[in-house]
């Protein structure tokens, strides 16, 4: 498994060497076209094409902005096409915008229903019900956030809004029948609408966005839906990202979440995590325990904890750019609960993944990634694609 993910981060790296169409197309300007290819225990095989235009200007770190449009797609019936846009350096001095506008179908995502102890029982996906514990999903989202200086650059303030209009299929392809169709007493196509704003506090020493190797990064963010939507909630997220130096070129970077949810929330918005960069999802996955299946285990309540021992291994030239291979170990633990967060629970019944990864980074902003998960629930569980966790 070892040499098979060395193979695919090696093609992937020589494909960005060798695909991409990096241009120069003014001093501090870069454009970068290539094929979106990874692969996803959860998602299967990932193709499409992404452009990343950065605009890094002079002292802007680490861009003045960029812009990132992507069609992608995968093999277990993912279909999205979004648009990212972030600048930290491009509105005066002390104010940084980002936002996004996507169409995301997801044919069969993930769902085991809701609590810490929920099961995954391979007898209920027999063949008469392959997607007993997928249901489809399809959404249309735009959000727009803005952060400000306070006391400094370290502390921010952010503000936000967006709206999110979402179709449920409780049965995937119209087969056999699903847990979310038995939950939801009907297997016929959901909609539901989400409006919301968002304030929060941003607290970043970081002495580099992408990849640090000492600061701190963390905020707390709170999110109210309603406003004409059919949800109605709030979303409370707490996180703290630490990277302590540990030499030269060993950094040890960890992350602890806490999130939760009151009020009347659907269940395909639980898995949902707020950020003030890129929201994610968990608990399970990519981009919270990697090693147990995607979206595992929801709930109101979750936090989770990431753990990773980052070796900046190799510095090197690729094709005239500036590059290094990061190798990393680590360790993911998490749980939630169905209703709300109870702090004397926060290390009882945890889920508990370890594992490594490697990271290629090519010139100053982009990262190609490949992490292998393992727990009880997975063996070796691959995940390649781009940039860092955290």
């Amino acid at each position: 498994m070892r040499r098979a993910v060395l193979a695919l981060l090696f093609a992937a790296s020589s494909t960005a060497a060798s695909a991409q169409t990096s241009q120069r197309t003014s001093a501090g300007h870069s454009l970068v076209g290539l094929p979106a290819l990874n692969f996803d225990a959860d998602e299967g095989m990932g193709y499409g094409a992404l452009l990343q235009y950065y605009e890094y200007g002079e002292g802007a770190s680490p861009y003045r902005y960029t812009i990132q449009p992507t069609v992608f797609l995968t093999t277990k019936g993912r279909k999205d096409l979004t648009v990212f846009f972030d600048a930290p350096h491009l509105l005066p001095v002390g104010w940084r915008l980002s936002g996004s506008v996507a169409r995301e179908q997801q044919l069969a995502t993930p769902y085991y229903g809701v609590g810490n102890a929920t099961i995954a029982d391979d007898e209920a996906t027999r063949p008469a019900d392959p997607y007993f514990y997928r249901y489809g999903r399809r959404t249309l989202r735009a959000s727009a956030m803005l952060q400000r200086d306070l006391l400094g650059p370290s502390l921010r303030l952010l503000g936000g809004v967006g709206a999110a209009s979402l179709s449920v299929t409780p049965v995937p392809y119209d087969s056999g029948t699903t847990l979310f169709a038995s939950e939801l007493g009907s297997s016929q196509r959901q909609e539901s609408r989400t409006r919301f704003v968002r304030l929060g506090l941003v607290f970043d020493t970081r002495d580099r966005e992408i990849g640090p190797h000492g600061g701190t990064w963390a905020e707390l963010l709170v999110q109210r839906a309603g406003f004409g939507g059919t949800e109605h909630y709030t979303r409370t997220t707490a996180s703290v990202r630490q990277y302590v130096p540990l030499g030269r070129r060993l950094t040890l970077a960890e992350r602890v979440v806490v999130q939760n949810v009151s009020g009347n929330v659907s269940r395909q918005e639980l898995a949902t995590v707020q950020s003030s960069f890129k929201d994610d999802e968990a608990l399970g996955g990519a981009g919270s325990l990697r090693g147990i299946p995607k979206n595992r285990y929801v709930g109101k309540g979750v936090a989770f904890a990431n753990n990773e021992l980052r070796w900046d291994a190799a510095a090197f030239s690729l094709r005239g750019r500036p590059s290094r291979l990061v190798l990393s170990s680590f360790v993911d633990a998490g749980r939630v609960w169905t209703e709300s967060v109870k702090l004397p629970e926060l290390v009882s019944d945890l889920h508990v993944s370890y594992g490594g990864g490697a990271r290629i980074a090519i010139g100053p902003s982009f990262v190609l990634a490949a992490d292998v998960g393992h727990s009880s629930q997975s063996a070796a569980a691959v995940y390649l694609g781009l940039g860092y966790l955290f």
